[in-house]
């Protein structure tokens, strides 16, 4: 058996320095580092039965939770890892960075210590001081890494998609964010995704053992080294091999002494904290370095927490409510309208005073082509629902198929501190049951952010269809509390926060681009602490919208009836003019 406890976690390290593979190949390639992480939702400790560690290579058995799989390089190393070269050119002088991600909405929603927030969805960002640079000199390098962009000149005319995927991104589709560029596409995120690309390849050598796709990708590319991280699920593992008995899903890790820096492989699991359902949910680890022999074991304890605030707990069999903690869920009100309203409800425990102070509550709108908001209605709003933010379409009067852009994106700085605002805090009385069945009353903050919408019309149906109603969707807003990052090294939060951000933490797009960086150090300079949907559902939520639509199968009896309408505003335009001038002709001849 491994020597850890319940409440302690394992990584291993198989590690090769890099002077000895230049030793056996003197233009060796950069070597890569990898780090993956195995995030138990079961109390399971690891030991000889699930972690198989032999040189160079290590047996992951019988997960049943979440897979991070992260590698850190130079563009060339990445490249050679699966035995290609850039079509393009990588210039060291540009500062620009690529932001790619994607998250499936059919995949299960994610657990901590993971972000589970993200919007699904394919999502592009650029940050550069100097756009049209960037783009031109990255652009060929993307497109090699997810084989989804279309590296025409900026206004060159793009009728004919790359042939290689159908699904091409334009520099024009992108939006101005502060320094950023940014896109969200809504449809299914693999499809943006070549089976040819780089990323493809990279993800193809890991996928052993992991449910079919990822979850989430998420893609760095700055100064001509990539950052890629991927999760997938992992099931029990329980499933029937040949011979008809049950069999345990293996991940199986290798190390390369040809293109590995160093590999890593964790074991993780949350530690139960008397501040259970109240604060944040605490992990623990520990590092296990093996040498290229396998022969030296170094320990070394690492002390983490997510960045969720604890859901509530609920009754397995029931679902109600045992002891309260942290919520919102979301609707569009009314079901059927044009102009609807969103509305977000927010519930914490007493806890969210504490833990909040100088932080601000921010509800993110992330919408498809289908909704808009009225930028100049939501600033006359401001003294009720708090400061508002829009980036992107919104033009009143545009139908969704001349739109352009991707959508659009609204944050609301709600303050539910404020006795003011519609969205301030209301209490009400509650009563906590603890595992023991110990009752406690205690008090329960709601705020509710209602944010006004608008629907643009939608294409008609075809014919033969007798639907007179289409559903539009929208992913239900992100909810987060943004506080000032700690900075001071002896600060037990600076300390817990930058560990969480080394092992698990991944930036939400487009949440991280409203929010400035560090100049010097690229760093964060908030952070952010999320609030989970409530009831937690197997897959992001989307609220859906049933909106009016027009029948191809109309469109002679509209035209029939347009002309009769015209023709008789025309007649009776006709009409009155006669009369006019009739009128006129006649009372001049009395006069006469």
């Amino acid at each position: 058996m491994l020597p850890l406890s319940i409440s302690a976690a394992v990584v291993v390290a198989l590690s090769a320095t890099a002077a000895a593979a230049a030793a056996s190949d003197a233009t060796s390639s950069p070597l890569l580092q990898h780090r993956h992480s195995f995030f138990s939702t079961l109390p399971v400790e690891p030991s000889d039965e699930n972690l198989k560690v032999s040189r160079h290579q290590v047996k992951v058995i019988g997960l049943a939770g979440f897979r991070e799989w992260e590698v850190k390089g130079s563009l060339q190393g990445i490249l050679n890892a699966v035995g290609k070269t850039a079509s393009g050119e990588s210039h060291g002088d540009d500062n620009g960075k690529v932001h790619v991600q994607w998250f499936d909405s059919k995949a299960p929603l994610l657990r901590p210590p993971f972000t589970p927030t993200y919007i699904p969805g394919f999502h592009l960002a650029i940050t550069s001081d100097n756009f049209e640079k960037t783009w031109k000199e990255n652009c060929h390098i993307v497109a090699d890494l997810i084989g989804s962009v279309d590296c025409r000149e900026i206004g060159v005319d793009a009728t004919t998609p790359l042939e290689r995927h159908p699904n091409t991104l334009r520099a024009e589709d992108l939006t101005t964010i502060h320094k950023h560029r940014y896109l969200h596409k809504t449809t299914d995120p693999a499809g943006f995704l070549s089976s040819s690309s780089v990323v493809s390849s990279l993800i193809s050598q890991q996928q052993a053992g992991s449910t079919p796709g990822p979850a989430l990708i998420d893609l760095v590319l700055h100064k001509g080294k990539v950052s890629l991280k991927v999760i997938w699920t992992a099931g029990s593992g329980h499933n029937d091999n040949k011979d008809g008995e049950k069999s345990q899903s293996t991940v199986e890790i290798l190390f390369n002494e040809k293109t590995d820096k160093v590999v890593e492989i964790g074991w993780f699991y949350r530690e139960i904290t008397e501040q259970e359902h109240s604060v944040f949910d605490h992990y623990l680890g520990a590092t296990v370095k093996l040498d290229s022999d396998g022969e030296t074991v170094n320990e070394a304890m690492i002390h983490t927490r997510s960045p969720v605030f604890p859901p509530h707990r609920r009754d397995f069999s029931t679902g109600n409510i045992r002891a309260y903690g942290h919520g919102y869920n979301s609707t569009m009100t009314p079901s059927q309208s044009f102009h609807p309203h969103s509305v977000t409800t927010i519930q914490s425990n007493p806890n969210i005073q504490e833990t909040t102070t100088g932080c601000d509550l921010h509800v993110l709108q992330v919408l498809p082509a289908g909704y808009f908001v009225d930028p100049f209605q939501l600033e006359g709003l401001a003294p009720e629902i708090g400061e508002s933010t829009v980036y992107g379409e919104t033009d009143l009067e545009k139908p969704v198929g001349v739109v352009a852009g991707w959508g659009s994106l609204v944050m609301v700085k709600a303050q539910p501190e404020d006795s003011i605002k519609t969205s301030k805090w209301t209490t009400s009385n509650i009563t906590n049951i603890d595992t023991k069945g110990i009752k406690t009353d205690s008090v329960l903050y709601t705020s509710v952010v209602d944010i006004p919408m608008h629907m643009r019309y939608q294409p008609p149906v075809e014919e033969g269809n007798p639907a007179t109603h289409v559903t539009v969707e929208a992913p239900w807003p992100i909810v987060a509390w943004v506080c000032p990052a700690a900075t001071n090294v002896g600060d037990e939060s600076a300390a817990l926060n930058a560990a969480a951000k080394k092992l698990f933490y991944i930036p939400a797009l487009p949440l991280s681009l409203l929010f400035p960086r560090d100049e010097k150090t690229d760093r964060e300079t908030v952070d952010f602490r999320f609030v989970l949907p409530d009831p937690i559902p197997k897959q992001f939520p989307v609220a859906k919208m049933s909106v009016p639509v027009g029948r191809l199968d109309d469109m002679n009896l509209v035209r029939a009836a347009t002309f009769a309408m015209a023709g008789a505003g025309t007649l009776a335009v006709a009409l009155a003019l006669v009369r006019s001038v009739t009128g006129r002709t006649s009372g001049k001849g009395k006069q006469d």
